[in-house]
């Protein structure tokens, strides 16, 4: 699921080593220590090379002396890998074979996704009058789409 980035960041999958922790301490002990501010080369040095930020974790202070990689702990956020992704790819070939057809099958799309009723509180909103323009759609509006 996804495009190709997401994939490879999936595969170079976040470690918490004692690298990483060491890397972490030595902005730590340079900002508190020395007085070196945040945004200096040499803390961003030791940081931004692996997106890291000098604050310490207590999942990985309680965690890593038994060798566990708290990233682990993390789930995936399907509703925007698959709803902004993959979903929306998929409605807009069907919307792209609808246009292919031509005649009055876009409007008729929209007036389908119109007449749907709204469902409970914030289960499925109202839909806005051209669904096929696909204008300002949060991942919640595709997923209501997709429902």
């Amino acid at each position: 699921m996804g495009t190709k980035t997401d994939r490879k960041r999936r595969e170079n999958i976040c470690q918490d080593t004692d690298a990483v922790q060491s890397r972490i301490a030595r902005a730590r002990k340079l900002t508190f220590e020395h007085g070196t501010p945040i945004t200096s080369k040499s803390i961003e040095c030791q940081l931004k090379p692996t997106s890291l930020i000098p604050s310490r974790s207590a999942f990985s202070t309680c965690l890593s002396i038994f060798n566990f990689n708290f990233y682990s702990m993390f789930v995936y956020d399907l509703l925007h890998e698959f709803e902004l992704g993959v979903w929306k790819a998929d409605f807009t070939h069907i919307l792209r074979a609808l246009y292919a057809l031509g005649r009055d099958r876009i409007q008729k799309l929209n007036e389908r996704f119109r007449a749907v009723p709204t469902f409970g509180r914030d289960t499925i909103r109202r839909f806005g009058v051209n669904v096929s323009g696909m204008k300002k759609l949060a991942a919640r509006d595709f997923e209501d789409i997709l429902q």
